[in-house]
């Protein structure tokens, strides 16, 4: 290499040297070069209040009506009679009907098979109660007659007597005048036995008459209540054999002449899992509804609307159901049954628990670190991660225990950015 050459070289090396030493002075210091550009990240706030919250188990199941009647006829016979509606309709399932009033034995008249022969059995025995009725009473008339007759005859014996004994009076007739006190005294006895005979005839007829009525009321179908059909699965003309023996609800529907269900009041039967069901009571109130969508925007109301129905738990089984392996409870309606439907599929809130005044932040501020609950805190234009204490969850906040206290600012929106220590913008509160 000549010295010409060999300057360029040095020169070159020079050259790279100066250029890499900013480089490494760059690569060296942009952390904290980094550090003081980046922009703060943009963040939104809600302050730590007191308020009061509601603690919730949720649920799914069946509303049927509490009261509910397989209606059948109770004889053999060809169906002559279907009740007809206000437009004289058919009676049919949705069909309206009504039950007895106050004082009254049967309610509405449904359907009934061909009554002729215990019609006439009715009729027969309505006379033979009828024929004994008017044995009482001229039983009643001979006994009154025959008990004048008697205190006649008995007034006459005694002056007959006393003057025999002063021997102003024959012997024969002392005798004629005892005789006659004897027939009016069997007359009587034999007037008062014709009236129990009588009376037993009128008892054996009215036992006659109410079995014949009985065989008449089985030709017959009669609402036991208010309701509403829920089947009907028969006509005019079928003939009627009998409901073939039924074990299922569902077998009985499909069975039975007719299905009536009082729609005033459903049963929600639930099924929790049991490790749920352990919080919950009789009387705590319950939320029903087909839709959750209406459940939630009536919670924004407290339930004061009358978007979903309410009810009360009724009973809560103390054991594990075979089938479904759950908890089953019972819910009752207490208002808003029209909202519902006979065999209904509907989820329930059911009003575990509520605390007044107590702290709360919302769900949307909670961050989950190692399986613990946290919250990122503004403090001095930074987010702090600050491990809290939770309570009661509730629909939109969460119980804090301990960790906060009211005033405090969490963050809300941008927290997935952040780290503790993060500086941050506030965007909104």
């Amino acid at each position: 290499m000549n010295k010409s050459t060999f300057k360029i070289a040095n020169a070159q090396r020079i050259l790279n040297g100066s250029l890499a030493m900013p480089f490494a002075a760059l690569i060296l210091f942009s952390p904290y070069l980094f550090a003081q550009t980046q922009p703060k990240v943009a963040v939104e706030v809600k302050t730590v209040s007191t308020s009061t919250i509601y603690d919730w188990a949720f649920s799914e199941g069946l509303a049927q009506g509490i009261r509910r009647e397989y209606l059948n006829f109770e004889t053999d016979g060809k169906i002559t009679f279907i009740a007809e509606d206000q437009n004289g309709i058919d009676v049919r399932a949705g069909s309206h009907v009504i039950g007895p009033k106050a004082g009254e034995n049967f309610g509405q008249l449904l359907a009934r098979v061909d009554e002729r022969k215990d019609l006439e059995s009715v009729k027969n025995y309505e006379a033979a109660l009828r024929s004994a009725q008017l044995s009482i009473s001229l039983s009643e008339s001979r006994i009154k007659q025959a008990e004048n007759n008697y205190n006649l005859a008995k007034t006459s014996f005694e002056r007959t007597e006393a003057v025999w004994k002063q021997k102003l009076i024959p012997k024969e007739q002392y005798e004629s005048s005892k005789t006659e006190l004897l027939n009016a005294q069997e007359t009587l006895k034999t007037a008062k036995t014709e009236l129990a005979n009588a009376k037993n005839q009128e008892k054996s007829a009215i036992a006659q008459l109410n079995q014949a009525k009985l065989g008449l009321e089985k030709t017959s179908i009669f609402a036991p209540f208010d309701g509403v059909l829920r089947k009907v699965n028969v006509r005019e003309g079928d003939f009627w054999a009998g409901p073939s023996a039924s074990v299922s609800d569902r077998e009985k529907e499909v069975t039975s002449a007719m299905v009536v269900v009082d729609n005033s009041q459903y049963e929600v039967t639930l099924n929790v899992p049991y490790y749920a069901a352990g919080k919950l009571k009789e009387n705590q109130p319950v939320y029903i509804s087909w839709s959750a969508a209406l459940l939630s925007k009536s919670a924004q109301s407290q339930f004061g609307d009358e978007l979903v129905a309410h009810g009360k738990i009724f009973s809560v089984s103390p054991s594990i159901s075979l089938e479904q392996r759950a908890i089953e409870v019972k819910v009752h309606t207490n208002k808003g049954a029209e909202l519902l439907k006979d065999g209904m599929h509907v989820m329930a809130w059911i009003l575990v628990d509520k605390k007044e005044q107590v702290l709360m932040v919302p769900d949307e501020a909670m961050v989950v670190r190692n399986n613990k609950p946290y919250v990122f805190v503004e403090q001095d234009g930074k987010a702090k991660l600050t491990k809290i204490e939770t309570g009661i969850e509730g629909l939109d906040n969460v119980e804090v225990i301990s960790g906060l206290s009211k005033g405090m600012k969490v963050i809300t929106v941008g927290k997935h950015k952040l780290v503790d220590g993060t500086e941050i913008r506030l965007v909104q509160e």
